[in-house]
């Protein structure tokens, strides 16, 4: 990944998606910490239990510095499910309240307009940003692990093919910033969900030696459903940065426990 800074911003973009002109890719940062302070200093979640209005003014604060119109800076609600929305032009000519009715229970956006920037927030949770040059469509994934399990990512790239024609051979997929194999410590419940789910789980998680606990690789169980969609191998970018470890870069949940901040991965097509 490529450190970024627009304005008074500290982000990340991806290497791969940097390649194409005409789209723009971040991933957001802690911006500094305050030491004491989880939420420090650019925390996008409103979920996070810091004030909604502080959590506003920082995403209008990003909005602005990307350059993106009111109305056009789209991140879902995000239920730990599989549901996907679609970002087109009845859903910008709704109100406020419709939008996020409409985005109320998904945890993917998708979308082929200009200039409408859609994203996730996330801390330990995998972000995934999609991107079709040929059909010029994107999409902004949360894949917690119960999400991962549900296979988002495949569902994503078919509900891509259905609405807009995109192939999977002609996707590029960034798997960005979130919690590790190493930091990933599950109970036999979660383990089990994926035992069930994927069909290589021997590849995917171990038990530690030391505390008899499983550990999933939650990169490579998205990595294995981009490749099982048809994602090519050449067309997919793993950050592989670890945001417990990072915790001075990234929000973490795991860190800093459920009252952390939240980052956003984020992506739009310009004009």
């Amino acid at each position: 990944m490529k450190s970024i800074k627009i304005g008074d911003i500290e982000m990340l973009s991806f290497e791969l998606l940097n390649s194409f002109d005409d789209i723009f890719n971040f991933v957001t940062t802690r911006n500094g910490v305050i030491e004491g302070d989880t939420y420090s200093s650019f925390n996008l979640g409103v979920h996070s239990g810091e004030a909604v209005s502080r959590v506003l003014e920082r995403r209008n604060m990003l909005r602005e510095t990307l350059g993106i119109a009111p109305g056009h800076f789209i991140l879902p609600r995000q239920v730990h499910g599989n549901g996907i929305a679609i970002v087109d032009e009845h859903f910008l000519k709704m109100s406020s309240d419709e939008q996020k009715e409409a985005v109320s229970q998904a945890d993917a956006l998708i979308t082929n307009i200009p200039e409408v920037c859609i994203g996730v927030t996330t801390a330990d949770c995998v972000p995934v940003l999609l991107y079709d040059p040929v059909k010029k469509c994107i999409a902004a994934i949360h894949a917690g692990w119960r999400g991962t399990v549900q296979h988002i990512v495949s569902v994503t790239i078919r509900s891509m093919f259905l609405h807009f024609g995109s192939l999977s051979a002609d996707i590029y997929a960034a798997v960005g910033p979130s919690i590790g194999y190493e930091q990933f410590e599950v109970g036999d419940e979660v383990y089990e969900a994926f035992r069930s789910s994927y069909s290589n789980i021997d590849e995917l998680s171990a038990r530690h030696p030391v505390t008899g606990k499983y550990h999933i690789d939650l990169w490579k169980a998205n990595h294995t459903d981009l490749c099982s969609a048809g994602v090519v191998e050449k067309h997919i970018e793993i950050a592989g940065l670890c945001t417990k470890i990072h915790n001075d870069l990234f929000y973490s949940a795991r860190a800093s426990g459920l009252k952390s901040g939240r980052f956003v991965s984020g992506i739009y097509m310009r004009e």
